[in-house]
């Protein structure tokens, strides 16, 4: 029983992050000292650049991203959509 609540609150803990990112499993909470601001939007620590228009108002107040390959691909992206990538609103 115990085992089947831990499971429930880290699906609910998930549950907001859209099908078309991540189906459930591709996306993660980014700890703030890994994303840096820079002229126009955030840079990732691999380098990878998201641009502030392009970003999507995260719900929970933190950094998320959604990647395959548990988070050594590319950033998912859906075409005539903001990246899979979420940041604090006003952290520009």
């Amino acid at each position: 029983m115990l085992a089947f609540a831990g499971a429930l609150c880290a699906a609910l803990a998930h549950s907001w992050y859209p099908i078309e990112c991540c189906s459930e499993k591709d996306c993660f909470p980014v700890p703030v000292e890994r994303v840096k601001t820079a002229p126009g939007g955030w840079v990732l620590e691999d380098g990878t650049f998201i641009a502030f228009r392009d970003a999507r108002p995260s719900p929970d107040g933190r950094y998320h991203l959604c990647r395959y390959n548990d988070g050594a691909s590319a950033l998912i992206t859906v075409p005539g959509k903001p990246a899979c990538f979420w940041a604090p609103m006003g952290a520009s």
